[in-house]
């Protein structure tokens, strides 16, 4: 968000499913903070932001959890809006989307959070569709970026990549900057062209800073 003055501010649409066991982010998520400032994955040289996660494990209460991830923001005066705060089930995921889609904002970086990542038919609550990704990209004015979380499955990493990559690119038209820490992939995407040379170039420079991410931004 600092390196891309161009965007008026943060869209974090979270999905929430409620399906970890009460304790589980407190449990873990030491651990994971922990091993994350080990392997140099992405903030862990962020002092402040690693000080608010450790402080964000505490809660169990998912809205509790999304509004410290606002504040975290706040603090930082980057403006954030949160829409999609209640529930994502697969039976209501239209219901959900339309009222994401009723507060869609402009110029701005979205970032769509799925449990696990996305899927091309029979998804549950843990997915996201392709399609869904082509509605969001077709609501986006050509000033905002969307960005995907996705969790890896079973095996090659870079097959796996290029396939999600190209589906994403056969459903929206728009091949992704991608960038990966061998666990998880970020696939981000914009209509504007001249934005996406300033977005590859923040992304490389950002995985230049730390030694677990890969940038992997070129077709093919």
């Amino acid at each position: 968000m600092k390196s891309l003055p161009e965007l008026a501010g943060f869209t974090f649409v979270p999905m929430l499913t409620g399906t970890e066991g009460k304790g589980h982010r407190k449990n873990a998520g030491t651990q994971n903070l922990d091993k994350a400032y080990r392997s140099g994955k992405a903030g862990s040289q962020n002092q402040d932001l690693r000080e608010h996660l450790t402080r964000l494990q505490e809660i169990d209460n998912d809205l509790e959890y999304i509004n410290g991830v606002s504040t975290y923001f706040e603090n930082e005066t980057i403006l954030i809006d949160i829409p999609g705060k209640q529930r994502f089930t697969n039976h209501d995921r239209d219901t959900y989307f339309r009222s994401v889609f009723n507060k869609f904002p402009k110029n701005s970086l979205i970032f769509v959070d799925p449990d696990t990542g996305l899927k091309t038919d029979s998804p549950d609550n843990k997915h996201l569709l392709y399609s869904e990704i082509k509605a969001v990209l077709n609501r986006m004015d050509s000033g905002s970026i969307l960005m995907i979380y996705q969790h890896f499955p079973k095996g090659n990493h870079e097959d796996f990549i290029r396939t999600t990559a190209g589906e994403l690119e056969k459903w929206t038209n728009v091949y992704p900057a991608i960038i990966t820490d061998a666990e998880v992939v970020f696939f981000i995407l914009t209509k504007n062209q001249k934005l996406a040379v300033h977005l590859n170039d923040v992304i490389e420079c950002y995985a230049d800073t730390y030694p677990a991410l890969q940038c992997m931004n070129s077709e093919g």
